[in-house]
């Protein structure tokens, strides 16, 4: 079973994870910056990092770092994978994945599954389409 840890809630962080649950895009710490400093003027970049990651310690948010790049948020805790273009950096949500019972692996390897996350690299149709129309 997966360890959360417990934390105290306060403003700060309740307005972050509204930000971050506000958006189906998979936004950077700076651009959830940018909108909670709308409500929050005096809130800092640092105070977004910080809140964050409680978030994700809490289980209540997802951290993606898709090809080593900066890590984007996701609020979005349903069971879904994600999109990656390797072009333009674009991530996008993939629904209807198939579920797998990871269980059997233990007997397999020796190792327990907490939790699995699919991720697919490729390029995204306006990245194809640019392409196409350099070609």
């Amino acid at each position: 079973m997966e360890r959360t840890v417990r934390t105290r809630e306060t403003r700060q962080r309740r307005l972050v994870l509204e930000t971050l649950r506000s958006t189906k895009s998979h936004p950077t710490a700076e651009w959830i910056f940018e909108r909670v400093r709308e409500r929050m003027p005096h809130i800092s970049l640092g105070t977004v990092y910080r809140n964050l990651n409680v978030l994700r310690d809490e289980g209540k948010v997802r951290e993606l770092r898709v090809n080593g790049r900066t890590a984007h948020w996701d609020g979005d805790l349903s069971p879904h994978g994600h999109f990656v273009c390797t072009e333009c950096g674009a991530i996008r949500d993939v629904w209807g994945l198939p579920n797998h019972d990871w269980k059997g692996l233990k007997d397999l390897v020796g190792c327990e599954v907490i939790r699995q996350h699919c991720e697919f690299y490729g390029t995204c149709p306006a990245c194809l389409q640019r392409e196409r129309a350099n070609s």
